[in-house]
């Protein structure tokens, strides 16, 4: 879904596209009802928790299917050009499908309705994503681009109301001129599409005339047929409903009912599961959605057919532990493939908010780390207890990579415990070694996560009954875990990175290895390299090994439980600007004759500062927060947004540091729109400082390209303070967040009085300033004038002053002095001067 709030612009789209046999997980209409219960062996448990822990289980002996990851797809994400975001990031995640239609430039609608420059930059983007999406997936030959025709036609959310939609009036010319030139040009590319006729039909803001309409129907019915003539044997998706079948029952069995008449069935049935309103327990749910979805094509007498879930997880649960638990349910359904919804769209680099901005760029987050927990689940997958608890498991073994890999997740939130029996061990002989299981625990948190986080490495004894029991722990409400058995798992990488970089300094940086698997590395070697969101601000920074050499040795061996340290030198220049930079460490190593590469980042910030723009894009986002550029007049390199009024906890938090404590001004540069939920209505946000909260009011702007300035005041302490804006319980939201800008305090000045007056001496006028000081101690006085400064020093309590000038003219306009009052703080006074002319 495309929205124009302060959300930014959500992806609006489905896709999944498969043409692989290999591929497809479906049934047909006599075991549909087996398929959607028992694909991954046993129904979901729902026993209830003993105290804080759950008790969830994985049979390695009973494979329930090949692991085709059908999570492991994206609904936009990366830029138009496709050359961001960063490699390191795109690829570990073994992407098997993308969805995306341009967006970005208004399309065919744009263009008054013909292939003009924003139709044709928007297919050259397509064509661009394709073709780095495929180089980066590891079976190029099965990635499949789906191809929002609405996006690329202009119907990306709120289009004008007098547009002129496919077969107005009964009339679909232009709609077939379309879908030819566009798709044809697409498949004149040679990249393999698929083709999704319209993206939310069912809602307005995508399609004014309705769904199942006549004119809706017409506009399938002939889409459909034009496909077929463009692009022979290529897949058509939809309908790409943003409401399930639970939700809205009657509109699927029309429409159902409708493609089986005209003989439109498209060849994956697609649909939305983000609904936060949805069944059960108020979220959409992959395995209960799919199966009433084969259902409703049993009823209707359609056979079944693959499905894809073309955008999974709504707003307000872009966590952790939900995208863990969506990779579990998904891979438990009978979807072929899924799309991660996108809420911060389109063309941002954020792999669907995926990656965090901050300071240096592009960072990983705990999203990312289970969507890559998903990729790593290769091979077959086993049956797990599924759910307990809404506390989701899935997992698969893989004898090729001599691992298995289980990961767990959640939607309430849990906090506690979690143990994992894992049985079955003995068909898979490959992960027991002198009759242990090298076992390895990650939490996988909320927030910025360089390198996964150790709870647990070590062997665990195979118990009588053929299993082990492996403890996790949940100390977030948001985290998710993954566990690896694997006798390779785990080599990490730390670095001992001093508190900042200043420039002209150099620094020694330690890099240790560390060999925490059963089984031996060897030619173990080490890097260190340095970034910024600009590269240029990386200039004149060296980096050597500090015995001397370019590079570090490299360790022959690394036997099981040692580490290795590498010391780099870090030389900045004079002009390095050191606010903010990432020092990236690398190892590279050999285990059981693979190659592996490991990785870790240290960010070093500098705090803001009194007076300075301090850009919240830069700051840590929590809850959902997110990065957006889709409004004008932001500074930095975009702003927050995601402050939707259903969802708390949303927000952004910065460091500042002063010399001194005392009440310092905070302004927040803001836009607030008057669409939306909260309509004209002042905006309310929590400003919390050092663990003291206030609500601050953002009256409404003109709209969301224009910013105003909320203020409030705020007591730090000396030195550094951490400075958050929340929409918390009992704010309203809705407004985008630009910067922040921290000021001392006026300082209380003087009382003192100023007057001026006016005689003529010879001809010319002579201006006459009186001060009274009407304070209680001394003030220090200077008035400046067009015609000189007024020095009265220092005036005792009480006391006045006066001061002639002589301005050396026969006449003056009328005017004003400035006069500087100075005692314990500063007063700054304006005094008019009246107009005079000496005869």
């Amino acid at each position: 879904m495309h929205t124009t709030t302060p959300t930014g612009c959500r992806g609006g789209g489905v896709a999944v596209i498969s043409t692989e046999k290999a591929r497809f997980r479906w049934a047909s209409a006599a075991v549909a009802a087996i398929v959607g219960i028992s694909v991954m062996g046993a129904a979901a448990a729902t026993s209830a928790a003993t105290g804080s822990t759950k008790e969830l289980t994985v049979d390695l002996a009973a494979e329930t299917g090949p692991a085709i990851q059908p999570a492991q797809g994206l609904l936009y994400g990366i830029t138009a050009d496709a050359t961001q975001p960063a490699e390191e990031y795109l690829k570990p995640l073994n992407l098997n499908s993308f969805r995306g239609g341009g967006w970005f430039a208004g399309g065919w609608r744009g263009d008054g309705y013909t292939l003009g420059p924003k139709t044709q930059s928007e297919i050259d983007s397509i064509i661009a994503q394709a073709t780095r999406l495929k180089a980066a997936s590891s079976a190029p030959d099965d990635f499949h681009y789906e191809v929002i025709l609405s996006d690329l036609w202009g119907s990306t959310g709120g289009a004008p109301a007098n547009s002129l939609w496919p077969c107005n009036g009964g009339d679909c010319s232009n709609w077939v001129q379309f879908i030819t030139q566009t798709v044809g040009q697409l498949e004149a590319s040679g990249i393999t599409f698929s083709y999704d006729i319209w993206n939310e039909p069912d809602l307005a803001i995508f399609w004014a005339p309705g769904v199942n309409t006549a004119q809706y129907n017409q506009m399938w019915d002939v889409g459909y047929a034009t496909l077929r003539a463009v692009a022979p044997g290529k897949q058509i998706v939809g309908p790409s409903f943003a409401y399930t079948p639970e939700r809205r029952p009657a509109q699927w069995t029309t429409w159902f009912a409708h493609v089986r008449a005209a003989d439109t069935v498209p060849d994956w049935i697609s649909n939305h599961n983000e609904g936060e309103g949805g069944v059960p327990a108020g979220i959409d749910d992959p395995v209960t959605v799919a199966q009433s979805i084969r259902d409703g094509m049993t009823a209707a007498g359609i056979e079944q057919r693959p499905l894809s879930s073309n955008e999974y997880q709504g707003a307000g649960k872009q966590t952790a532990d939900t995208t863990a638990w969506y990779v579990n349910r998904l891979a438990q359904s009978t979807y072929t493939t899924a799309m991660r919804g996108n809420w911060n769209c389109c063309m941002t680099p954020n792999l669907t908010g995926l990656l965090s901005k901050v300071q240096t760029g592009w960072a990983p987050n705990g999203n990312w780390w289970a969507l890559k927990t998903g990729a790593d689940m290769t091979g077959t997958l086993v049956q797990t207890s599924q759910q307990v608890d809404r506390m989701s498991i899935s997992a698969a073994k893989d004898e090729s990579k001599q691992q298995a890999v289980a990961l767990l997740g959640d939607i309430v939130g849990f906090t506690g415990s979690a143990n994992v029996k894992f049985t079955g061990l003995d068909s898979a002989p490959y992960l027991v070694q002198n009759g242990k299981v090298h076992a390895t625990v990650y939490a996988i948190t909320e927030g910025v996560l360089y390198a996964p986080k150790i709870q647990f490495s070590g062997d665990l004894p195979v118990a009588a009954d053929g299993s082990i029991t492996v403890p996790t722990n949940f100390v977030g409400a948001h985290d998710a875990a993954s566990i690896y058995l694997s006798p390779t798992e785990t080599q990490t990488l730390t670095i001992d990175a001093p508190a900042a970089l200043a420039s002209g300094q150099a620094y020694d940086v330690p890099v240790t290895i560390l060999n925490s698997s059963a089984t031996t590395a060897s030619n173990v070697s080490t890097s260190l390299g340095v970034t910024a969101s600009d590269p240029a601000q990386t200039a004149g920074i060296t980096i050597t090994c500090s015995d001397g050499g370019e590079t570090c040795p490299t360790v022959d061996q690394l036997a099981p439980g040692e580490s290795t340290t590498a010391t780099f030198h870090v030389a900045l220049s004079p002009s390095t600007p050191a606010l903010a930079l990432r020092l990236v460490g690398t190892g590279t190593l050999e285990v059981n004759g693979a190659t592996r590469t490991i990785s870790n980042s240290v960010d070093l910030i500098g705090t803001c500062v009194v007076g300075m723009n301090c850009e919240v894009e830069d700051g840590t986002l929590v809850g959902g927060a997110c990065y957006a550029t889709n409004h004008t007049g932001f500074t930095g390199t975009g702003f927050v947004a995601c402050f939707d009024t259903t969802a708390s906890g949303r927000g952004v938090s910065q460091k500042f540091s002063v010399a001194s404590a005392g009440t310092y001004t905070l302004d927040l540069r803001y836009a607030a729109g008057h669409d939306g939920p909260a309509a004209d209505v002042n905006r309310t946000a929590t400003v919390t400082v050092n663990g003291v909260s206030q609500q601050i009011s953002m009256p409404p702007t003109t709209n969301w390209n224009t910013w105003g300035v909320a203020t409030t005041t705020v007591e730090l302490a000396a030195g550094t303070n951490t400075v958050s804006i929340v929409k918390e319980t009992g704010d309203n939201g809705w407004f985008n967040l630009d910067h922040l800008v921290l000021q001392p305090p006026a300082q209380a000045g003087p009382k003192v009085e100023i007057t001026s007056a006016s005689r003529c001496v010879a001809g010319k006028v002579v201006l006459v300033i009186t001060a009274h000081n009407q304070d209680q101690g001394s003030a220090t006085v200077t008035t400046e004038t067009p015609y000189g400064t007024a020095s009265f020093g220092s005036i005792v309590a009480g006391s006045t002053a006066s001061k002639a000038l002589t301005t050396r003219k026969a006449s003056i306009p009328a005017g004003a002095v400035t006069t500087t009052a100075t005692a314990m703080g500063t007063s700054m006074i304006e005094t008019p001067v009246a107009a005079a002319i000496c005869n």
